[in-house]
Parts: structure tokens; C-alpha cells; sequence
């Protein structure tokens, strides 16, 4: 009979919001880039913020905060802010994107965590 293997792991004290963009925002990028259309983006930009006891305080922080996480979308794909949607709405931004709160961040390896 084989052991089992036990997995040992530290946690990280941050939550995490998946940010997967919807047709609107790809309707967007094909409205500024005709010639080059995408309708989907091969993976998610994931953010960490502060933990928080419970996944409905990190929704409400992103409510208040979700302009930073929609900008930076935004900025990924076009960097020239003037063809930005002026118009940037909680509303609008569940529109435009899905997102998933999770709140366990497990950290499976052993390496120092580097922000750049």
C-alpha cells in the first residue's frame, strides 16, 4: 500500500478577482482594430486585493474600486486612453466583463513571492 502524499501549503492573505472579458469589450477591440478581430482572450487577469472576511466585502469593495480593474483591461489591448469608453459604470463593467471572487490563495511553492 502507497502512502499518501501529504501537501503542505502556505496560504496568502489576499483575495482574488478573475477578470474574463465579454463580447462588449471584444465588440470594442474590433470596433479600433477591424483588421485584426478576437474573440477571445486565451487567459484571465487575476488581481489580488487585500483579504477580506467574507467574498461579499470583496464585492463590495469592487464596486467602489471597479474603474481601476476596468482601466487596466482596457489598457492592455489599447494604451491610447482618449478611444476609452468615457462612460465607466459598475453596470457597465459587469457588462463588459465577467469576474469570480476567490478567497483562497494557496501558494504551492517554495520561492520567495517577487512583486515587480
Amino acid at each position: 500500500m502507497i502512502d499518501p502524499i501529504p501537501f503542505f501549503y502556505d496560504s496568502i492573505n489576499r483575495n482574488a478577482i478573475v477578470v474574463k472579458p465579454k463580447k462588449p469589450f471584444y465588440d470594442w477591440v474590433y470596433y479600433l482594430y477591424p483588421e485584426s478581430p478576437v474573440t477571445k482572450k486565451e487567459e484571465a487577469n487575476i488581481y489580488l486585493v487585500r483579504e477580506r472576511d467574507s467574498n461579499e466585502q470583496t464585492e463590495n469593495w469592487l464596486k467602489k474600486n471597479f474603474d481601476k480593474i476596468f482601466q487596466n483591461e482596457l489598457n492592455d489591448w489599447h494604451t491610447d486612453t482618449s478611444d476609452w469608453p468615457q462612460k465607466r459604470t459598475f453596470r457597465i463593467f459587469k457588462e463588459w466583463f465577467e469576474y469570480e471572487i476567490h478567497s483562497m490563495i494557496l501558494d504551492l511553492e517554495e520561492t520567495e513571492i517577487i512583486k515587480d
